[in-house]
């Protein structure tokens, strides 16, 4: 790719545009399907399910042979207004364009992420996200802080239909849909920035949700067409950093971070299938995991002498999530064997608490 810029500033205000060139080209070697009516995925209403498309023959691209080329340009727009020394606003607009594609399922028993290149049947994903903040320096820029607000408008999304196999299958583009998505919220942030205590708070509140819509009239789509909290929709998102120097060898830093659970989807009701009990999904992320929070602590020690002529060193003595925090990842459903008939929700969990000492050197 490429990238250009361009700079002007008149009196108070300052404005910047910028134009990339971004260029993805997904190679061989690899097999392609060619699909009836070029459809991956097809909705089946006498069933009420997504089923794979006719494969109707295989297309080989050798090693190197270009398989899908995508080229996009990417404006981008931002000024900035000084209000006076310490005071100003700015407000942005930026294009851009993704070639990768995260597919990620909690309700497993663990969490599948899954990256998948944009291609013949992809398309890259298209955001187009605009900001307005107002900052503000206080008591002779001891203080800084500001207030954000965004919204970000997408396309080209993808996502897995219901049943979905993510695991086996080599054909991911049978197991989803294209859609859009939406993210919008506003961000407050205020940081010390000298004294033996310096640090930041940072605010966030905000949605990201996505709406699916079906390939026909009949087909539902995800979450029959309705917009639904994304993977990683986090509307309360609060983060304190702080960092303590007592003195000119030690120092203590810690890091706490409080936010909302992700979504999952729990179910609604249950049936039985082959002698066994089996859950029952309605809406796309009905519900979320528990909050997740966790805080970590260090201390520094940096050494007396500098052992090398141009740098010194140092050892930090780290907890990380030092109350042990169970923060879940992913919850799944399953027949409950102690109670038959029952279904049981599991969750699984990220590292407790963990020690760890570095020693670091520069020369």
């Amino acid at each position: 790719g490429a990238y250009v810029s361009y700079e002007q500033t008149i009196g108070k205000l300052t404005f910047n545009a910028g134009l990339r060139y971004s260029l993805f080209v997904r190679q061989g070697q690899e097999q392609i399907p060619v699909y009836e009516n070029n459809q991956p995925v097809i909705y089946n209403p006498v069933l009420g399910m997504y089923e794979n498309g006719s494969v109707l023959s295989y297309t080989d691209f050798k090693k190197g042979d270009p398989i899908s080329t995508f080229r996009n340009f990417e404006p981008r727009f931002s000024t900035t207004f000084v209000i006076n020394n310490i005071s100003s606003v700015k407000a942005s607009y930026n294009r851009l364009y993704q070639y990768l594609h995260l597919i990620s399922n909690t309700t497993a028993p663990t969490p599948t992420d899954i990256w998948t290149p944009s291609g013949p049947f992809i398309k890259p994903q298209e955001a187009d996200q605009y900001a307005f903040g107002y900052f503000r320096n206080l008591r002779n820029n001891t203080y800084e802080a500001s207030l954000e607000v965004f919204y970000k408008d997408m396309n080209n999304l993808v996502d897995y239909v219901d049943g979905a196999d993510l695991i086996t299958n080599n054909n991911i583009e049978t197991e989803l849909l294209r859609g859009r998505g939406r993210s919008y919220g506003a961000e407050f942030f205020v940081r010390k920035n000298t004294g033996r205590l310096t640090g930041w708070v940072s605010y966030t509140l905000s949605r990201a949700e996505r709406q699916i819509k079906g390939l026909t009239a009949e087909d539902p789509g995800i979450n029959n067409g309705q917009y639904y909290a994304a993977n990683f929709d986090k509307p309360h998102n609060l983060a304190v950093v702080t960092s303590y120097k007592l003195n000119d060898r030690w120092s203590f830093s810690s890091n706490f971070v409080l936010a909302t659970g992700i979504p999952a989807t729990f179910p609604t009701g249950k049936y039985e299938f082959a002698g066994m009990i089996v859950p029952h999904f309605a809406e796309r992320n009905n519900n979320r995991l528990p909050a997740y929070h966790r805080l970590d602590v260090s201390a520094t020690l940096k050494g007396k002498k500098k052992r090398w002529k141009n740098g010194g060193h140092e050892w930090v003595f780290g907890v990380y999530n030092i109350y042990n925090r169970a923060n879940a990842t992913s919850i799944y459903f399953n027949d409950n064997p102690e109670n038959p008939g029952n279904v049981r929700a599991l969750q699984s969990y990220l590292l407790g608490v963990l020690p760890s000492v570095t020693y670091n050197f520069k020369f």
